[in-house]
């Protein structure tokens, strides 16, 4: 647990002292025993209903959850590497990445974590030793069925069809956590870019925005408030997230995988050096069957762990590891802040 320091004052503060430590007691008495990230909207949601709430049950400790930005998150704990604010991340996996190069995260193996075991070493291998993805899912193309009759088969099509006028398009905008492997990256891969040359991924995006048929967003929530409201026709989108909404909100939504694929996104979990010994145990928590199968059947995302069970409904609609692109992720992680300068000086802010 996390303590304020003490310390002294002038004979004339003493009532306010007195005060201020009341307050200050009361604040420490109710601080969490561990301080974990997340994402924001439905992921958060189950987030908490299938890891945070058993945990809390199980060890009878409380857990704090802290929404941002990954990147955020890895400057936080650079900036206290002694007393970290955040105790497990999950995050990107190029913030992790980031992580591991500035020796902020510690170790992760099967004695320690016994439920290692059970995940799919494809996807633990992402980790480098110092975590592993909870689950994965794959950037593609969510769209209106019934303003999008006919949806692009491939992401070329996709890109044509924009600058054509056939759709109102969603696209991320730098800020979003997707934007450089899902974007970018895949940009790259079709249109013959590398990772020190994104101009050909840029270029197809300067082709899309002066066809002033796209939205850029960087709220994982935009998309789905503009896909209802009809200002957008299709977007770049995951494919939990769509499907989650076409089963809550609206029917008329659906994804599609276009060809050559899409890049796939795992989120992943590491533990913070210096954080709570019980980062570990949650973890543990994070890596189980149980808690997988609880947040992949809601999320709608592919678990890690081999022995999750899905429904009936969410089974035939998961990615699968060798039908989605996997990118190097370390080498993302590498090149982002140019990425960024290059986006904003061409695209803007």
């Amino acid at each position: 647990m996390k303590r304020l320091a003490s310390r002294s004052f002038p004979l004339s503060c003493r009532a306010a002292v007195l005060t201020l430590s009341v307050l200050c007691a009361a604040h420490t008495a109710h601080a969490a025993d561990l301080t974990v990230t997340a994402f924001g909207g439905t992921w958060e949601k189950a987030y908490r209903k299938c890891f945070v709430e058993p945990f809390e049950k199980q060890t009878g400790k409380s857990v704090d959850v802290t929404l941002g930005n990954p990147l955020q998150w890895v400057n936080q704990a650079a900036a206290n590497p002694a007393r970290p604010p955040i105790d497990v991340m999950v995050s990107t996996p190029e913030a992790t990445h980031i992580a591991i190069e500035r020796k902020l995260l510690d170790p992760v193996t099967v004695k320690e974590v016994p439920n290692l075991a059970q995940l799919d070493p494809r996807l633990v291998a992402y980790g480098h030793g110092y975590g592993f993805p909870i689950t994965y899912g794959d950037f593609g193309l969510m769209y209106s069925t019934k303003r999008v009759k006919i949806p692009p088969k491939s992401w070329k099509e996709f890109v044509d069809g924009v600058v054509a006028g056939k759709y109102q398009a969603g696209l991320p905008d730098i800020n979003y956590v997707a934007t450089p492997a899902g974007l970018i990256t895949l940009f790259n891969q079709l249109y013959g870019g590398s990772p020190t040359n994104i101009q050909p991924a840029l270029d197809q995006v300067k082709r899309m925005r002066d066809s002033k048929n796209v939205t850029f967003f960087s709220d994982p929530n935009a998309p789905l408030n503009a896909m209802r409201n009809g200002d957008i026709d299709i977007a770049m989108y995951y494919d939990g997230r769509a499907w989650a909404e076409h089963d809550t909100t609206n029917p008329d939504i659906a994804w599609i995988n276009p060809s050559p694929g899409s890049v796939a996104f795992p989120n992943m979990a590491v533990k913070v050096k210096n954080g709570s010994p019980l980062g570990t145990q949650f973890l543990n928590t994070l890596a189980s069957s149980e808690g997988q199968t609880c947040f992949a059947n809601a999320m709608q995302y592919t678990a890690s762990n081999t022995k999750v069970a899905y429904n009936a409904k969410v089974k035939p609609r998961i990615a699968t590891v060798d039908g989605s692109i996997w990118v190097n992720f370390d080498d993302i992680g590498r090149y982002v802040p140019q990425w960024i300068e290059a986006w904003n000086k061409q695209i803007g802010r």
